[in-house]
């Protein structure tokens, strides 16, 4: 699905493009040699690509990384990043002033979005980003208050019949996301 147009500015950023395109070259460059498998923008970038806009404070990539162990499946990332000559700060990469943080395997809901998220170019960099009705499903696992105006906002733009069809697959004990999502729509 290349045909997608670029996200539009996002005004609330406090960081430049370039930097978001250097983040992609070196994603894109992780995963050629097989440091992550598969990746793709979500938060509030995601939110700014399917026009919501959402000023945020990091760009939140959603990684699969296949890894023995758990614990250390970011520490390849890190030393990338490290050996390039970018800071680390907490769970952060900060690239120019922008902070980077990547979400490995947090969850086979979380796998999916990266694996079926929209296939763009930003200024000829080849990425994905995570689609509408994923980012609602992954906002119904979190639940917060901002979680929930994130999802009102993203439902006018969502296919009804997909997110019902997502929602009802992953939905379980612990994420409780039909539950979540009538409880929303009750009370809008």
């Amino acid at each position: 699905m290349m045909g997608k147009p670029s996200p539009p500015p996002n005004r609330g950023r406090i960081f430049e493009p370039f930097e978001i395109i250097e983040a992609l070259k070196e994603l894109n460059q992780l995963k050629e040699k097989g440091v992550i498998q598969d990746y793709a923008m979500g938060g509030g970038h995601a939110l700014v690509y399917h026009q919501v806009e959402k000023p945020t404070y990091d760009l939140d990539i959603f990684a699969i990384i296949r890894s023995e162990d758990s614990l250390r499946m970011l520490q390849p990332i890190y030393e990338y990043f490290r050996s390039k000559g970018y800071r680390l700060k907490h769970e952060h990469i900060i690239i120019g002033r922008m902070p980077m943080q990547i979400l490995p395997n947090i969850s086979p809901l979380s796998d999916n979005a990266v694996e079926e998220a929209d296939e763009v170019e930003i200024e000829g960099i080849p990425t994905k980003i995570i689609g509408v009705e994923h980012l609602i499903a992954l906002s119904l696992v979190a639940f917060r208050q901002s979680d929930k105006g994130r999802i009102r906002a993203l439902l006018e733009k969502a296919d009804r019949e997909s997110l019902d069809k997502l929602l009802n697959r992953f939905d379980n004990e612990e994420n409780q996301l039909c539950p979540r999502f009538q409880e929303l729509l009750g009370s809008s």
